[in-house]
């Protein structure tokens, strides 16, 4: 059921590094099937990688969990993952993991280009198109920044191979604490001599 994704590897290394680096990423977890070559990009990163209904590097969970902390990631890479059905609460759950601010790209074979029908077959049928894969991320309410080319070409049938959404977390707030109103320090009334001559 895994399949190699090979076919759509020119495709994400002409894209995907250059919206890592654009983004001034430090270090990035890359979430993609076992058998999916990863792409070329620079940054440091954690690869964890699933097959069938669970991960299996660098260790064993359920497909729809990950193994860290609430808002400890900077950023995230989630490759080919969409086409399974625990692909909608492994974002949810990615975004769990994001910090306030970090980045997410996701991305997707597009289910109306043949290399998707060559490397899954039948399965693409469980390929969510642009606006589907669009919707999913925009539920979540993340500060889309999807590239402005794959907006057009993902609509147009055969044109991208890849669906590429790049978004970030909403940042936090920042908290405002009211000042305490405090008496000025020292006995009021009293002039402070200087040494200062007037010319």
């Amino acid at each position: 059921m895994i399949a190699g994704f090979a076919r759509l590897q020119n495709a994400e290394n002409e894209m995907v590094p250059r919206l890592i680096e654009a983004a001034g990423v430090d270090w990035l977890v890359e979430c993609a099937p076992a058998a999916s070559p990863s792409p070329a990009i620079r940054a440091p990163r954690h690869r964890m990688l699933r097959d069938g209904d669970e991960w299996v590097w660098p260790c064993r969970l359920p497909a729809d969990l990950l193994p860290f902390a609430s808002e400890s990631l900077p950023a995230v890479v989630l490759r080919h993952l969409f086409w399974l059905e625990t692909g909608s609460s492994l974002l949810a759950e990615t975004i769990r993991c994001l910090k306030p601010g970090g980045l997410l790209v996701s991305i997707s074979a597009n289910p109306w280009h043949r290399c998707s029908w060559q490397e899954l077959g039948r399965d693409t049928f469980h390929l969510p198109a642009w606006p589907r894969f669009l919707l999913q991320h925009a539920r979540h309410q993340l500060l889309l920044q999807y590239p402005a080319r794959q907006q057009w070409r993902g609509f147009i049938p055969g044109v991208a191979p890849l669906l590429i959404v790049v978004a970030r977390k909403p940042p936090r707030a920042a908290s405002v604490m009211r000042l305490p109103m405090r008496q000025a320090l020292g006995s009021p009334g009293r002039a402070v001599p200087t040494s200062c001559r007037a010319a």
